[in-house]
């Protein structure tokens, strides 16, 4: 008698259970990981942990071999090492897993888990990561690859060629944050990354230029003979007026300009004038900036809204043409009183300090020539200071002193070789210094005692 459809379907169905449970009584004591178990790919099945540890690590360790992470930017490619972004696998977390596979709390569970792996293979992929310091590292290195600074226009000038305009450039920079998320995103992938780039752009355009073409004037000062810190300071100084654009009516102010003077923004010790007397402190050096661009600036007939004299003579300009500062209560302002933008530019060689203005030579007709004239001559006083540190008779003079000086500069307005105008400009007045004389009264005995104190008795 012939079996039908259902009583075959019954028996193969009974078949089938008896060979899954002759398999899974034989499979489930193996003590290594079950049949038809992958890891990334690569099969692990009746293996000890310890072997698929090492199968897995030696193929992941060739396949990585010399392997490296893309990243583009304009066409250029750059390659890091995964390892020095700190690349790893979490190997023994999926032999764990793979290892676990059918051996839960479950029956059922497990009698699936075992039996089915015979027909359907199950594949753990394997965690990437990347080490956090490490990817910032490499960040840091690929924004230092990219990087380009923008380049303001600017204009060079020579006797000989004139004037030639240089072009501005946009700079870019890479997105660090992004670049970081798309590394981490593209682990799995393994594509090449396009660095994000930011544009940034110049201070300067070239259209800021139109009209510029004359060279109003340029005055310089010799500091070669200067110590080191105070040439650092005023090389640092005149950088800040360097590539200068000023818009017309505009103001400008020599201590906004330069900013706060100390340590901490780059200034070194070196002498300076205080209260009439030469002494060290932080930005030694910067007058001689102020001096040098405000006879730059005189002589281009700029609008000067604010300018101080010294309180002692210099001597690297003349007396009546010098121009001190000091944050908090001198400064030197001054305002571009053309139609036209005006640019300057500066020079420090180490010897040599120059400044140059430029403008539109139908806003300046003429020349400029400076004249200072001595109004008065200040003799110091003699200050007298007793003290028993010299015997009754004798003197010895402390500080020798130094004449005062009256000034009223002039601006000559000079027009085909003729000066059609002369006009005052500033009065500069130079505080002469006391001679101090010290006048013994010690009688001969304590000539030698130098502790004794001192007493001013009059002047």
């Amino acid at each position: 008698m012939e079996m039908n459809k259902k009583q075959i379907a019954v028996i193969a169905i009974l078949a089938l259970l008896t060979a899954a449970f002759f398999y899974y009584s034989i499979e489930s004591k193996k003590e290594v990981i079950h049949r038809g178990t992958k890891i990334s790919k690569i099969d692990v099945g009746n293996m000890s942990r310890e072997e698929a540890l090492k199968k897995i690590k030696d193929i992941k360790a060739e396949e990585l071999k010399n392997s490296k992470f893309e990243f583009t930017a304009l066409g250029e490619s750059y390659f890091i090492d995964y390892d020095d972004m700190g690349y790893s696998l979490d190997v023994e977390k999926a032999v764990e897993e793979a290892y676990n596979v059918g051996r839960s709390q479950s029956y059922f569970k497990n009698f699936w888990d075992i039996t089915s792996r015979a027909i359907f293979n199950r594949n753990i992929n394997l965690e990437e990561s990347f080490d956090n310091a490490k990817v910032d590292e490499t960040i840091n290195t690929l924004v230092m690859k990219v990087y380009k600074e923008p380049v303001s226009a600017g204009i060079y000038y020579d006797e000989n060629n004139g004037f030639t305009l240089l072009n501005s450039e946009n700079g870019r920079y890479a997105d660090a944050s992004q670049l970081k998320q798309l590394i981490m995103d593209n682990i799995a992938a393994k594509n090449s990354v396009e660095i994000p780039l930011i544009i940034s752009y110049p201070a300067i355009r070239e259209e800021e230029f139109e009209g510029i073409d004359s060279l109003y004037a340029e005055f310089s000062t010799d500091y070669a003979k200067s110590i080191q810190n105070r040439k650092d300071n005023i090389l640092l100084g005149s950088g800040y007026f360097n590539d200068l654009l000023v818009k017309p009516k505009e103001e400008i102010s020599f201590n906004n300009t330069v900013g706060t003077i100390s340590s901490a923004t780059g200034f070194k010790d070196a002498a300076v004038i205080i209260n009439g007397e030469f002494d060290q402190g932080i930005g030694g050096g910067i007058c001689q900036v102020s001096t040098t661009l405000y006879n730059a600036l005189i002589r281009s007939d700029l609008e000067i809204v604010e300018r101080h004299n010294h309180s002692r003579p210099i001597s690297y300009v003349p007396l009546g043409t010098d121009a001190a500062v000091a944050e908090g209560y001198k400064d030197l302002k001054f305002v571009n009183n053309t139609d036209h933008n005006i640019y300057i530019k500066s020079f420090a060689d180490g010897s040599e300090l120059k400044f140059q203005i430029f403008g539109n030579a139908a806003d300046r007709d003429y020349e400029v020539e400076i004249v200072p004239k001595l109004l008065s001559v200040n003799e110091p006083n003699t200050v007298k200071k007793y003290t028993v540190a010299l015997e009754e008779g004798e003197s010895k003079v402390e500080k020798k002193g130094a004449k005062g000086y009256s000034y009223a500069t002039y601006k000559e307005i000079i027009k085909d070789g003729e000066v059609v105008e002369t006009v005052k400009i500033s009065n500069s007045n130079y505080i002469a210094q006391d001679k101090v004389v010290l006048i013994g009264e010690g009688a001969a005995e304590n000539k030698g005692d130098k502790s004794e104190k001192t007493s001013k008795k009059g002047q």
